[in-house]
This record gives C-alpha cells, structure tokens and sequence, in this order.
C-alpha cells in the first residue's frame, strides 16, 4: 500500500502529531457521510499511526474494526500510541481476509498514494460482505485555491503534487475513482465532492484549514529536499499571515467515493 511512495515525513513525533491531528479535521466532515452498527466488521484499510482508526471506534461504538498497513514503522507508533488497536501489517493489493469478512471498509488518503489503485479498489470489493460497503476519502490537490493569490504557496503545491507523481502517485485521484469503482463490479456507486471554504466568517474552520496545509507543507521538508527549506518558510509564513487578514478565502475539494457491494 503506502511505503515508499509517501513523500511526508517519516514517522517521528512530528509527523504522528500532524496525522492525529489531520484525523480530527477530516473526520469532521467525512464521518457523517459514513455509517456503521454495532456488531460490524469494519476494516481501516492504510490505517497508518491508528488515527483515524480510534476516531472510527469513539464515533461508531460497538464496532468490530481492523486496521490494516503495509509501513512497519507506521503500525509500530500505532501500537504503541493505541495499543487497543487490532492491527495487522498487511498489503492492499492482497488482503490476508477470506471474500465476503467485512461489513464497512473505510480508507482515507491511500489512492494517491499508490501505483494501482485498481487492484485495492477490487481487493476491497472481494473482501466486502454483499451489500457491504467502502467509502474512500481522496484527494484533487489542484483544486486549492487562495484568494488572496499566494504564489509561494502554489509553487510548493506543484512540487508536491510533482513528488507525489514521480513517487506512482496521483495527486488528483478524487474525482477520477468511477472507472475503478465499476470495474472492480460493485453493484453501486456514488463519487461525491466535498467543497471546504474557509473564510473569516468562522475563524475555527479557517484556522483548522491553514494549520493543515502548514503542516501538510513542512512535513515535505524530507522528500524534496534541502534545497526547498526556504520555499516552505515562505510558504507557510504566507498562509499564517492569513489568519489576520479579513478579506480571505480559501478553497479545497476532496472526493468521498462510496461503493456497495
């Protein structure tokens, strides 16, 4: 799944703190459009530093979840960090789970990470229950905007949506996941962009927003290099500056993908 194609940071303390907290901030607006029961099996597939996967546990209580990575050293810190976590190393393209296991697989960030995702969205399908379902968060990283116009920032972005290129990756998977859904046979599908606006108006959101992308940004300060250190000071010290400007807004669209079995 995710190895080494991940362009952020390893996993040291500063990179788990970013990924806990990016959990907080996705989970609030992917996890009303997801659904599980009590007595569910329900697998986090890519499930990293185990984020996202405890969260899916407090909000959907009762569950029977699984979480599954291919990053040792990811699985290590959630072990250690969430040891009530069952996790296992595993690799998306070949899941260690007999057909029809789970009711609810869940999956955040993990296609544009990788060199086939077809073969994980067919995975997820065998390993579905009939009339189980995934839902798969992902990204459309050409879709940020700023107004006011942030040249450094956009400079940064394209290095990283570069990196994430030459790394297998596909830094504007979200709105491409049809043809993979319907290929892998579910028997329904919905792909549903999900529109984040941040502006002054609710000055929490928009300083959750900026704080992701900051963070987003300097965890890169490993895979592209030295040469980029001051790009990334100047890029996030550009969108700090935000925070005390009023006439600000700030776009992102991220994909919600949602198929049943």
């Amino acid at each position: 799944m995710v190895s080494d194609g991940y362009i952020h940071g390893g996993t040291d303390a500063r990179e788990v703190a970013r990924l806990e907290k990016q959990a907080d901030f996705v989970s609030g607006f992917t996890f009303p459009l997801f659904d599980a029961a009590t007595g569910q099996r329900v697998l986090d597939l890519a499930c990293g530093v185990g984020a996202m996967a405890v969260r899916l546990e407090r909000a959907f209580p009762g569950i029977e979840l699984v979480g599954v990575d291919l990053s040792r050293q990811q699985l290590a810190a959630c072990r250690a960090n969430h040891a009530e976590l069952a996790v296992a190393r595993a690799n998306g393209e070949s899941l260690p789970f007999a057909d029809a296991t789970f009711d609810r697989v869940h999956c955040s960030w993990m296609l544009e990470h990788v060199p086939r995702p077809q073969a994980i969205v067919t995975e997820v399908c065998r390993v579905l229950k009939p009339g189980g379902s995934c839902q798969f968060v992902e990204v459309d990283n050409w879709s940020l905007s700023t107004r006011p116009h942030l040249p450094k920032v956009h400079e940064l972005l394209a290095l990283l949506n570069a990196a994430q290129v030459r790394a297998g990756g596909d830094p504007a998977i979200g709105p491409k996941l049809a043809p993979l859904f319907t290929a892998a046979g579910f028997s329904r599908f919905t792909l549903q962009p999900v529109q984040l606006v941040a502006t002054p108006a609710d000055p929490r959101f928009l300083t959750a927003f900026i704080e992701e992308w900051v963070e987003i940004f300097e965890s890169l300060d490993e895979s592209l290099g030295a040469q980029t250190a001051s790009l990334i000071v100047t890029a996030t010290s550009q969108l700090r500056a935000l925070l005390q400007a009023s006439d600000v807004e700030l776009r992102y669209t991220p994909w919600v993908a949602r198929g049943i079995r």
